[in-house]
């Protein structure tokens, strides 16, 4: 997929994402009426971005990383 491409899906997750959370700050007075799939597409965006983060870590932390190994 082309970068802008890519750029403008992740606009449009992270916006499902607020409304997700704006869905639960402001909710109806039925509850039952809260978007579930919005719901759905936060929670898979959150741990999206736990998985890349932790990756990241990993990978800072090895030791035939530059950075690590210029300091040791």
């Amino acid at each position: 997929m082309s970068p802008t491409l890519d750029a403008l899906d992740r606009i449009d997750n992270i916006t499902v994402c607020l409304e997700a959370v704006s869905d639960l700050l402001l909710p109806e007075t039925d509850l039952h009426a809260v978007n579930r799939d919005k719901q759905a597409v936060l929670l898979a965006f959150l741990v999206a971005e736990l998985q890349a983060a932790r990756q990241q870590l990993s990978h800072a932390n090895r030791p035939d990383n530059p950075v690590i190994a210029m300091h040791q």
